[in-house]
């Protein structure tokens, strides 16, 4: 039986357009190096949909617990990570406070601005698509009509 998770992955903007990065620990366990990312996790039992999957993954990876706005990108990612089936959908998520507390998971943060987080970001697809979603996205217009899956 393969087992398969639903889960997120959550652009954080704040109140000047600056997005935030992680720096993710060299044990992680999948990539076994640091780079920087954005928040991810699973959706859990407890999420009763993916909006409360991106509050709670953000709130236990950045300790930012007032999101403004969410929106979800119409974006999806399929891929393997350590024998799991992922189902990764993408959102933003636009906060006001800024002060970031870090989780034993990272080992650092940025706030940047688009082009400087395109260029740090560790991102295994095409990173002038990435920037043209994002583009939109801090003026919380979606780039993706229908639903786009990428297999990763």
């Amino acid at each position: 039986m393969v087992m398969k998770m639903d889960k997120i992955l959550t652009f954080i903007v704040n109140e000047y357009n600056e997005i935030l990065l992680l720096k993710g620990s060299e044990n992680d366990p999948q990539f076994k190096k640091s780079f920087w990312y954005v928040v991810t996790g699973g959706c859990e039992e407890c999420d009763s949909n993916r909006e409360e999957t991106v509050k709670r993954e953000v709130k236990e990876e950045t300790g930012i617990n007032k999101i403004k706005d969410i929106l979800y990108l119409n974006w999806i990612f399929k891929y393997n990570s350590l024998g799991i089936e992922c189902t990764e959908y993408a959102y933003i998520a636009f906060v006001k406070e800024e002060k970031v507390t870090l989780n034993e998971e990272n080992i650092d943060y940025k706030w940047c601005d688009i082009k400087e987080f395109i260029e740090k970001i560790q991102w295994y697809g095409n990173k002038k698509e990435l920037y043209r979603v994002l583009e939109k996205a801090l003026n919380k217009k979606i780039y993706f009509k229908i639903e786009k899956i990428e297999k990763l």
